[in-house]
């Protein structure tokens, strides 16, 4: 990668071509498996990542104090230390754009006053969201704006008890579908997936596994504002899709009317509390509009964090379905999950993504059939 930060900032830490990349991503996850996965997606090898996280790099006066010119700043790779960031040719065109013209106006003392961070959310626009360790007055909305005007984005203040949004903090997202074009939201400061390349790539990979399948309906855990849900919901009967952040439900509702989806169902449920609503030991106030009797479930699709799920019950309740669609952002707890999950299913189709290039993080799918 052409790159003059690359092997002093943290942000990537494999210098290989990027095919010597993939390849040795494949065997780790033999090695962890014991097979090949039976597909492996690319990212494109620049303009990749939507979403970005700085701090502030403040060079030294010749009194040697803090106080000259401000950058953007990453952590140096292996040390605890910050270095200056001009670009990253990982992000997306128009991020980066932003990236190489906001020093310039960091000069500006009412903005650069005791700022922390400065964080990017990027798509069809850019979001740049800036953390502070002070309150946010009109004097700093006045300078914002204006920095929004020439910048072309919209700006998120954040202070303590303070979240100031100039422009929008809702992200429009285009996706394309087996055939289909499915639009979203995105919210900023709320999870969203990091590489849009590979999120479509992802959301294929699963319809095209489970279009053969006998589908009746679906249960989704950990559904977010809707990435997977939306795209699956068209292929069965009745979705029903819990989450247990309260932010994340209105945005899913919004994501589903304007993509059409009329068979969802939503409620704000940890994991236990949905194996506690759907195995119907306990009732839920939150649950009065839906009636879990009416449904017939024939898949699961699960997204967890990167612990996993490890609770043995709710991986227990998992296997009762015909159909576990498994997605994972860490391959080592996922291994540990399927030492319960593979006592009663089979892994029929599996895939990676390369989320990250240059890194060693790996996403993994697997679709996972019940033994009969």
């Amino acid at each position: 990668m052409n790159c003059e930060h690359f092997e002093i900032c943290g942000g990537c830490q494999v210098k290989e071509d990027y095919i010597t990349q993939l390849q040795q991503k494949s065997q780790k996850f033999k090695e962890l498996f014991g097979f090949f996965p039976d597909e492996v997606f690319s990212s494109p090898e620049t303009g990749f990542r939507a979403r970005a996280e700085f701090r502030l790099h403040r060079e030294k006066l010749p009194n040697g104090e803090f106080g000259g010119k401000i950058s953007l700043s990453m952590n140096t790779f292996g040390k605890n230390e910050r270095i200056a960031i001009q670009n990253c040719p990982n992000l997306l065109p128009n991020v980066q754009k932003v990236i190489a013209e906001l020093p310039l106006y960091l000069e500006e003392e009412i903005l650069s006053h005791k700022l922390y961070a400065v964080n990017f959310l990027g798509g069809e626009e850019v979001i740049m969201t800036m953390i502070y360790h002070k309150n946010l007055d009109s004097l700093w909305q006045d300078q914002a704006k204006k920095l929004a005007q020439i910048l072309k984005i919209s700006i998120i203040g954040r202070s303590k008890n303070q979240k100031i949004i100039i422009g929008t903090d809702l992200l429009p997202t285009k996706i394309n579908i087996h055939q289909k074009k499915l639009f979203y939201l995105h919210q900023e400061g709320s999870f969203s997936q990091p590489n849009p390349f590979i999120n479509g790539k992802m959301l294929n990979f699963v319809i095209q596994a489970i279009l053969p399948h006998h589908k009746k309906d679906l249960l989704e855990m950990y559904c977010g504002s809707g990435n997977f849900t939306i795209a699956l919901a068209p292929y069965f009967d009745k979705v029903f899709a819990t989450e247990v952040v309260k932010s994340a439900l209105p945005l899913l509702e919004i994501n589903a009317k304007n993509n059409g989806v009329k068979n969802l169902y939503s409620a704000r449920l940890s994991g236990m509390e949905s194996i506690e609503a759907l195995s119907f030991k306990r009732d839920f106030f939150r649950l009065k509009h839906i009636d879990l009797k009416q449904f017939n479930f024939s898949h699961i699709l699960i997204d967890p964090p990167r612990s996993g799920i490890g609770d043995v019950k709710m991986l227990e309740f998992i296997q009762n379905f015909s159909v576990i669609v498994y997605i994972s952002c860490n391959p080592f707890s996922l291994k540990k999950d399927l030492e319960v999950l593979l006592q009663s299913h089979r892994i029929t189709k599996s895939a990676i993504f390369d989320q990250f290039p240059y890194t060693y993080h790996v996403e993994c799918a697997l679709i996972l059939e019940k033994r009969f």
